[in-house]
């Protein structure tokens, strides 16, 4: 495959265990980006046990009768129609999924990831959702300019896909992402070459993966930020970010580990969680006291 060619393919990973009552407008948010780029998607599902599989090989047969449009390193891209409401739009893509046992999200975004071909490469979740144009506006960024990693605007929605609020997202600094995950996950592209050089996901977190992935690339290529939205996060009971104090708890351990200290944001937090989940204190303002208190001594232990 030419350099020509790769530069033209943007390889999306959606990692998916057992949403099917989601998947659906996942796929659909894919297929339907506009651009002049070819989107190499690959779904890996970890053996779900409901209704998800069924969804994606209704896909494969949508893109199995599509017609062929380019083919390269084993890959067939074609453009095909999902129904009025959904069709091929880009150049073309390239349909493929697997359904087998994984060890979890981060194991099968990184097996995605193996097998993608473009330069630019994603990961989108099979609960989110890009918006409209989001590919090809990412794309056109990277055509500008020699820059490696994109990420923009995001939007929390629910189950039924209102709006809930905008995701705090910052312009980019080192520092204040060391203090906050100022970006959000399903807006993030980036070039090949990251991978390479930076490598992989973290397979032995299982909560703040992406956080940590966002540290280690910025501590060798800088991130742009897109000041427009381009994708949607949802949130809703079984979303692993509702389960505050385990997630703190990694973002805790794993910036002590990769940084060497952690942030007073994620310390305050990791303490106030853990008070409220052994429900020590009802009163608000005596659990902002301890909560500070706590924050002290946890200070001691990882700064």
């Amino acid at each position: 495959m030419s350099t020509k060619e790769k530069n033209n393919i943007v390889s999306i990973v959606t990692p998916s265990y057992n949403q099917g009552e989601f998947i659906e407008r996942t796929l659909r948010s894919v297929i339907s980006q506009t651009g002049d780029f070819y989107i190499d998607y690959i779904i890996m599902d970890g053996k779900s046990n409901d209704r998800t599989v069924e969804i994606l090989e209704i896909f494969q047969k949508k893109y199995d009768s599509g017609d062929i449009v380019f083919e390269t390193a084993g890959r067939i891209f074609r453009k095909f129609e999902i129904d009025s409401n959904c069709k091929v739009n880009c150049l073309g893509i390239s349909y493929q999924f697997y359904s087998e046992k994984d060890s979890g999200q981060t194991n099968a975004i990184n097996k995605g990831w193996k097998l993608a071909i473009g330069n630019i490469v994603a990961w989108l979740n099979s609960d989110d959702v890009y918006l409209p144009s989001a590919v090809s506006k990412i794309f056109n960024e990277f055509g500008k300019s020699d820059l490696y990693a994109f990420y923009a605007i995001g939007i929390h929605i629910d189950k039924n896909d209102n709006l809930i609020e905008f995701y705090p997202i910052e312009t980019y600094s080192f520092a204040r992402l060391l203090d906050y995950c100022i970006i959000c996950q399903p807006t993030v592209f980036i070039r090949r070459d990251v991978l390479e050089k930076v490598g992989f996901l973290n397979e032995s977190l299982g909560f703040c993966m992406d956080y940590e992935y966002w540290i280690r690339v910025a501590k060798v290529f800088e991130f742009s930020f897109l000041n427009e939205p381009i994708a949607c996060t949802r949130i809703h009971e079984n979303t692993k970010t509702s389960q505050n104090l385990n997630v703190h708890r990694e973002i805790v351990e794993m910036q002590k580990n990769l940084v060497g200290r952690v942030s007073s944001h994620w310390l305050f937090n990791y303490a106030k969680y853990y008070l409220i989940k052994k429900e020590l204190f009802k009163n608000g303002l005596i659990l902002k006291f301890f909560t500070r208190v706590y924050t002290f001594f946890l200070r001691l232990k990882y700064q």
